[in-house]
């Protein structure tokens, strides 16, 4: 092959002619042409083929190991083929080679963000628009970091110049969307969701992202509709049917919520979420705390955890438990166990110099923020029972605010709280209330709600004594106050 023909076959490529390029670049190689293995690394790329895409470039990253564009090539490639470490390996030689390449720090952030390392991703973005102000992608990587790290409010104005910048760009309608949602603008978001749809109608996830933005908003029969739809289509999944059953949750279908539900666990029975709303609409209770179920449902819920329930939800637990406290001289502990600690909004209201606050949950994300609030002496990431049943340590003072709504049992709590809790020290708690002298799921919400008078009980047999109550509203849904109480119990002190 002589050089103007390689140069022939790189004007095929650039003119849009994949398959004779690829061909020529094949071509290219067999007659020893090694230039040529770059530009059909790339072509593969641009067609989607990654893990072809590897199989050229990372020989030729091994060989070649002070190439930084082929360095982000393979970044690119390993990313999409799930070998996220080895992309960000390969990311961050190619900004080690070449600090000044913007696409280097982009590669790295994107290869950090799908490790879920956001504020190293963030970091690199920020790194790639200091080289490329006004940079597209990076923009709009930098503004889904922002947003998972629970800053929407910086992440709105990001995405709004993205769209203005490139109207076209579905993932910035997408992502608008998102953070719009996070902040309560639902009116907004629908409407992004409405953009997003018309770039791309025949998009499966575009499609179940707008019915969904329509059930928010309360136009639940349409969004219903759309729904069955989808669902009931060739390549219907398990996430359409589930949404389906929850548009018919909201519309009283609980026969119909049934069925999607049921479909919706045909279709993929490892998920948590839905294998949890199926059973409280069958009126199941669990034997043990659905651990999968409370980590998947709140590392999705984290991001947006304090804006939705402070500013829409009109939450308060944390400051009328603190309250409860202190009225019933129950808040003069120096060390304080946090259940189900979650962001650490109830530290926040507990924390005081020479006061000392653990915290434990299921949820990576959800400590992630509550780390972030500095409140914290430790921070534990695990099952409650497991924990307290596992550590020697005790503490004067337990809370778990809002936890026991995702736990149906609470006998096994009781007993292995009294066991960590010092002499003479306090355990305070809220519950939704039951209807009844029993627990209850309600399959709209997917909370247990429990009989105060029976959990006094349970509290006196598993040691505990004085038990004090307090009726209290823990939030709003829907405009409706949810009707709970407060509990505040003593282990005695050693006589």
């Amino acid at each position: 092959m002589t050089p103007s023909r390689f140069d022939a076959v790189l004007a095929l490529h650039r003119a849009g002619r994949f398959d004779e390029a690829e061909a020529g670049y094949r071509e290219c190689l067999l007659a020893g042409e090694a230039n040529a293995a770059f530009p059909l690394g790339v072509l593969l790329l641009q067609q989607a083929r990654y893990a072809e895409a590897v199989e050229v470039l990372e020989p030729l990253a091994a060989t070649a190991p002070d190439n930084a564009d082929v360095a982000v090539n393979l970044s690119v490639a390993l990313r999409h083929c799930k070998r996220i470490e080895e992309a960000l390996l390969a990311a961050t030689r190619a900004c080690s080679l070449a600090p000044g390449q913007a696409p280097a720090w982009n590669a790295r952030g994107l290869a950090a963000l799908e490790l879920g390392r956001i504020d190293e991703a963030l970091a690199a973005f920020e790194t790639g628009l200091r080289l490329a102000p006004g940079h597209l992608a990076l923009e709009l990587h930098r503004g889904h970091c922002l947003r998972r790290l629970g800053r929407a409010g910086e992440a709105l104005p990001i995405f709004a110049r993205v769209v203005q910048a490139d109207p076209q760009l579905l993932e910035g309608w997408r992502g608008l969307a998102k953070v719009q949602s996070v902040l309560g603008q639902l009116q907004p978001a629908l409407r992004s969701r409405q953009r997003a749809l018309e770039l791309a109608p025949h998009d499966r996830e575009v499609v179940l992202e707008h019915a969904i933005a329509l059930l928010w908003l309360g136009q639940v029969a349409e969004a219903a509709q759309r729904l069955a739809a989808l669902a009931q289509g060739e390549a219907g999944d398990a996430q359409a049917w589930a949404w389906l059953g929850r548009a018919r949750l909201k519309l009283g279908d609980q026969a119909g919520a049934r069925e999607a539900f049921e479909q919706a666990s045909a279709h993929d029975p490892a998920d948590a979420e839905i294998a949890h709303t199926l059973a409280s609409i069958r009126g199941e209770l669990p034997e043990a705390v659905e651990r999968d179920y409370i980590r998947h449902l709140f590392d999705d819920f984290a991001d947006h955890f304090d804006h939705t329930l402070v500013q829409r939800l009109a939450y308060a637990t944390p400051t009328k438990l603190a309250q409860f406290l202190r009225q019933h001289g129950a808040d003069v502990a120096d060390t304080v166990l946090d259940l189900g600690c979650g962001t650490g909004l109830m530290a926040r209201e507990l924390a005081r110099p020479g006061r000392f606050i653990d915290g434990v949950d299921l949820s990576p994300r959800m400590l992630d923020f509550a780390r972030a609030k500095g409140l914290y002496r430790d921070l534990h990431l695990a099952e409650l029972i497991e924990f307290l049943d596992g550590t020697p340590a005790r503490w004067e003072l337990v809370v778990a605010a809002d936890v026991f709504i995702y736990v149906a049992d609470l006998q096994p709590v009781f007993a292995a709280v009294f066991e960590r809790l010092a002499p003479g020290g306090c355990f305070a708690f809220s519950v939704e209330c039951s209807a009844r002298d029993g627990t209850e799921v309600l399959p709209t919400t997917g909370r247990f709600r429990h009989a105060p008078d029976r959990l006094a009980r349970e509290l006196a047999t598993a040691g505990f004594f004085d038990v004090v109550r307090e009726a209290v509203v823990l939030r709003f849904e829907s405009g409706e106050p949810v009707a709970g109480e407060l509990l505040l119990a003593r282990r005695q002190p050693v006589a």
